[in-house]
C-alpha cells in the first residue's frame, strides 16, 4: 500500500509543514516582543528635575524666594522622537526669571520644547524661578510633568511624571 518512498515523502512533507509553522510562530513572537520593547521604550520617555539652588527662607518682602531648577528630558529608547513638548506644573504660581533680569508673568506651568530627541539622548534646561516660599512644601517636591511627543510611527504619545503624587515624608504634617 505505502512504499518506502511514499512514507519518506509523507514524512518530509509533514516535517516541512511543522518547520514552516514553527518558523511562523517564531516570527510572530519576535514581532510581539519588538512591539513590547517599543511600547516600553515609549512609556519610559521621562523628565526629571532637581533644585540646584534652593532657599532656606524667603528673600523678598512678599514672602517669595528664588529656586534654580535643572530639568532633564530622557529618551531611553533606540529611536528618535520628535515634536517634544514638556510641561512642568507647580502647586503655586511661579515667575520665570530671565538672564536679562526680567521676570515672566506668574504661571503654574513652564513649557519646554525640543524638535527632535535622538534615541538614548537627554536634553537639559536650567530655569530660575521665583515663588512663594513655604517651609512645609519644597517647590521641587510638589512639581509634576507631562511629556508629549510623536514616536517613530508618527503616533502621538504622552507620559506623566511622577506616575503618582509623592510627598516628602519629612514634610507631611501630622
Amino acid at each position: 500500500m505505502f512504499d518506502a518512498q511514499g512514507v519518506a515523502d509523507l514524512f518530509v512533507a509533514a516535517a516541512t509543514v511543522a518547520a514552516a509553522v514553527f518558523a511562523g510562530w517564531q516570527v510572530r513572537e519576535l514581532v510581539r516582543q519588538q512591539r513590547d520593547v517599543e511600547r516600553l521604550e515609549t512609556r519610559a520617555v521621562s523628565v526629571m528635575w532637581q533644585a540646584t539652588s534652593a532657599p532656606h527662607k524667603p528673600d523678598a518682602s512678599d514672602g517669595s524666594a528664588v529656586w534654580t531648577l535643572e530639568i532633564t528630558l530622557t529618551n531611553p529608547g533606540r529611536m528618535p522622537i520628535d515634536n517634544v513638548h514638556c510641561t512642568i506644573y507647580f502647586d503655586r504660581p511661579v515667575r520665570r526669571l530671565r538672564h536679562d533680569g526680567t521676570a515672566d508673568k506668574p504661571t503654574t506651568s513652564l513649557n519646554l520644547e525640543q524638535t527632535v530627541l535622538l534615541g538614548g539622548a537627554t536634553r537639559s534646561w536650567t530655569r530660575t524661578i521665583r515663588a512663594r516660599f513655604d517651609a512645609d512644601v519644597w517647590v521641587a517636591s510638589a512639581m509634576r510633568a507631562t511629556v508629549s511627543f510623536d514616536d517613530m510611527h508618527g503616533e502621538p504619545q504622552t507620559t506623566s511624571w511622577p506616575r503618582r503624587t509623592v510627598r516628602r515624608p519629612d514634610l507631611v504634617a501630622d
